[in-house]
């Protein structure tokens, strides 16, 4: 079997490794905006190397569960203004979590790592799986949002910030994959308040298709790569083909809506800081 190089450099939390046949990508904390451009070039690098023996995409993502809780108690900054400059990188590479975006929130940046989801989500012969064993934000959304499956342990949910703390479109890019998912009402509660969502609601509103308790979930992903396994690639493809409709091409040279109002915001604050 021919495995490609494992283990592409660990950037912006994001691991990814090759065991066997299944791509195992972990994301641990909440991705700082400015780190999107390394993560994508890091999903995507991994993604194009892949050869025809890689059947499944394992998505880990994980953060401590008081991260909502700590997030909830923490002053929300306001939108991105003239003032701010470009971050500080603190001595781990990762932007503090209550640090504004700077210069390195751009749209090449957010394009690669629209481009990165897409490889994910549209590939005939991968499926991909989401496991949250934790509280997770906007990239972890965008992740989860963009695999085929999701899987929740009981103490896991995601919380969409962006918005409510930067004045930024949340999701990471994904918003509108998370919307099909969620429902647009929903998803627009999530944006625009910040509340967040535990499993149980995930799992009742269809976001999650398993919740398990914590000491499971390894137990749990080993039955579903290997139910996945039994089925033949061929028609595993097939029945993601139809089942597994995918919106219009966000990363083509005309942009898609969200990307387009990504522009939009993004050349806005340009504009204010120049003013």
């Amino acid at each position: 079997m021919t495995v490609p190089a494992a283990a592409a450099p660990a950037a912006a939390g994001l691991r990814v490794d090759v065991l066997g046949p299944v791509l195992r990508i972990r994301l641990h904390g909440r991705a700082h905006p400015d780190q999107l451009g390394v993560a994508g070039f890091t999903l995507s690098e991994a993604l194009r190397r892949l050869t025809g023996d890689i059947r499944i995409a394992v998505v880990v993502i994980d953060a401590p569960t008081a991260a909502v809780a700590a997030a909830s108690e923490a002053p929300t900054p306001g939108p991105r203004t003239s003032t701010q400059s470009t971050p500080t990188q603190s001595t781990s590479d990762q932007p503090p979590a209550d640090q504004p975006p700077g210069d390195q929130l751009g749209l090449d940046g957010l394009l690669g790592w629209r481009r990165a989801l897409e490889r994910l989500a549209s590939a005939p012969d991968l499926i991909s799986v989401a496991a949250l064993s934790g509280w997770t934000g906007d990239v972890g959304a965008s992740l989860a949002a963009s695999c085929d499956l999701r899987i929740l342990t009981a103490e896991a949910g995601l919380r969409l910030e962006w918005a409510t703390r930067w004045g930024l479109l949340p999701a990471a890019g994904a918003l509108t994959d998370l919307a099909r998912l969620t429902g647009p009402a929903v998803a627009l509660d999530l944006s625009l308040t910040g509340r967040p969502l535990g499993a149980a609601e995930a799992l009742r509103i269809g976001l999650a298709q398993r919740v398990v308790p914590a000491p499971r979930l390894d137990a749990e992903l080993a039955a579903v790569e290997a139910a996945l396994l039994t089925v033949p690639p061929e028609t595993a493809a097939e029945i993601k083909a139809l089942l597994r409709p995918r919106g219009s091409a966000t990363v083509n040279p005309s942009l898609g809506p969200e990307l387009q109002a990504w522009q939009r915001l993004l050349s806005a604050s340009d504009d204010l800081a120049a003013g």
